[in-house]
């Protein structure tokens, strides 16, 4: 069941809300547990075998690390990161290992190995990271092993993150699980932030990828420049629409139903660094890798290497390369088994380790506008290889980004891309991507503030007034775009 489906909007979410409001506080998690299941099912039951799974091998894990005496909490520790990590490679990865090892069966007069299709669950990336930061929490002492399998299926399994996140710390997460208050303002800021991730994706990004799709649909061969420019900016801004809105919507259901749940964008294309872009997109997952990855693999680097320097390089810098390569080639993994996610994360760990070096400084201190265009051209550069289906078809349309291939610019075949829809809708985006709309409501809520009583009034109702026709114009656009069946799923649901 995606959030972008007449059955969710219009019978899941509205059941789901009232029966959670009129049930007492000690069975709402249980009622929500439920529903989890039933969403997660919905895309088929085979599912919720792996989600129970999942869940019921945490539970388990983080009793014996709770448990434990000092010296064999690591060991259920292992146990329980391997289980995991076993579940993750099994069901994501084992056609992408199968595939790569066939390619090197002639060279030692081998027969290729054949395995049958393995379904792959939605959402598992995100609950198995889910998993395994509620062991390392518990093992870490941070908080107790939890002993209540329904709160700890809620934390894992809680439809509104399941399928794609954000992945919230359990630390942060169970408080919630035992105390949450349902109030009006909490469920009004709720609908309005649904709302946003329903314009986001249904208004904004969905005209936006029909261009993105016919282009990186076509051979590059016979793209030119121009048009391989435009579907490379399409899809920049399609990703963070299309990630983001669903992350608006997540938040949003959350806050109906009494959860904060961590905010993961913030402006990501304003960033000044690679550092920077990090730091803003997709939040709850560049943490998660600098704290579970980045840093104890420097520091378990740290303990080998204790001179200055080590081969001519200074340790530090060594250090950080080490620990930034090797935690985005896992980051790149993560998204798909695929070798263009991997050379995309890679890109990544390189720049990384670039803006390690004086480069680095010289953004900070150098001029905003250029750091900014140095940031969005890597950023652009890297959506084009994560968007591609094999690393030979990313290669030749980068090629003919640069004008070193492909076809003549031909106008007349340029601009049907480019309807009245997609220019409103892509210069609607590219406000979007900037913090001009929270600057403007900043506006408005100084405007109500106002020591004179008329335009505070005239502001305070022509904003309540202006809020309600917004979200009735969502619902009814959606639910008419829903009508003719032209939503596609969210990208991250793959992952």
């Amino acid at each position: 069941m995606q959030f972008t489906t007449l059955v969710f909007l219009f019978f899941f979410l509205p059941i789901c809300l009232f029966f959670v409001f009129i049930s007492r506080p000690n069975f709402r998690n249980t009622l929500l547990f439920l529903a989890s299941l039933v969403f997660y099912a919905w895309a088929g039951v085979w599912y919720v075998c792996v989600l129970a799974g999942s869940i019921l091998i945490n539970y388990l894990s983080g009793i014996l690390i709770g448990n434990a005496r000092p010296g064999m909490k690591k060991s259920w520790f292992v146990l329980g990161l391997i289980l995991n990590i076993l579940g993750l490679v099994i069901f994501k990865y084992t056609g992408f290992l199968v595939s790569n090892f066939n390619l090197l069966i002639p060279v030692f007069r081998m027969n290729p190995v054949a395995v049958a299709h393995i379904v792959f669950p939605l959402g598992i990336s995100f609950f198995t990271f889910r998993g395994i930061c509620y062991l390392i929490t518990v093992k870490r002492g941070e908080s107790p092993a939890e002993r209540n399998i329904i709160r700890l299926g809620l934390y894992l399994g809680f439809f509104a993150t399941v399928i794609a996140g954000p992945i919230d710390r359990y630390r942060d997460f169970s408080p919630q699980l035992t105390q949450r208050i349902l109030t009006p303002g909490l469920f009004a800021s709720g609908v309005l932030r649904f709302c946003l991730g329903l314009t986001k994706k249904v208004i904004i990004s969905t005209p936006i990828a029909l261009t993105a799709d016919r282009i990186f649909a076509t051979d590059p061969a016979v793209l030119s420049a121009p048009l391989a420019w435009l579907g490379a900016l399409s899809f920049m801004l399609q990703i963070y629409f299309d990630f983001s809105g669903y992350t608006d919507m997540a938040i949003g259901i959350g806050r109906m139903l009494g959860f904060r749940i961590t905010e993961n964008f913030n402006f990501p294309y304003m960033a000044r660094s690679i550092r920077d872009f990090w730091k803003r997109w997709h939040i709850t997952l560049s943490t998660w890798l600098r704290d579970y990855l980045f840093l104890p693999i420097a520091y378990a680097a740290s303990r080998r290497l204790k001179k200055e320097k080590y081969l001519g390089i200074r340790v530090d810098f060594l250090l950080y390369g080490v620990a930034a390569l090797v935690t985005f080639f896992l980051c790149g993994l993560w998204h798909g088994a695929a070798w263009t996610f991997i050379a995309w994360g890679m890109l990544y760990g390189l720049l990384l380790v670039l803006e390690r070096s004086r480069f680095g400084k010289w953004l900070d201190k150098g001029p905003a506008l250029l750091a900014r265009f140095y940031t969005l051209f890597f950023v652009l550069i890297s959506w084009v290889i994560f968007r591609s289906p094999d690393l030979g078809f990313a290669g030749h349309y980068l090629t003919v980004m640069f004008g070193l291939g492909g076809a003549k610019t031909d106008w007349a075949i340029f601009i049907p891309y480019t309807n009245r829809e997609f220019l409103i809708m892509a210069f609607l985006g590219v406000l979007g991507c900037t913090p001009v709309w929270s600057k403007l409501l900043e506006l408005a809520n100084g405007l109500m503030k106002n020591r004179h009583r008329i335009p505070a009034s005239v502001t305070f109702h022509g904003v309540q007034v202006l809020t309600i026709l917004g979200v009735l114009l969502v619902l009814a656009y959606t639910t008419l775009t829903l009508v003719t069946g032209s939503i596609q799923s969210f990208i991250y649901y793959k992952f």
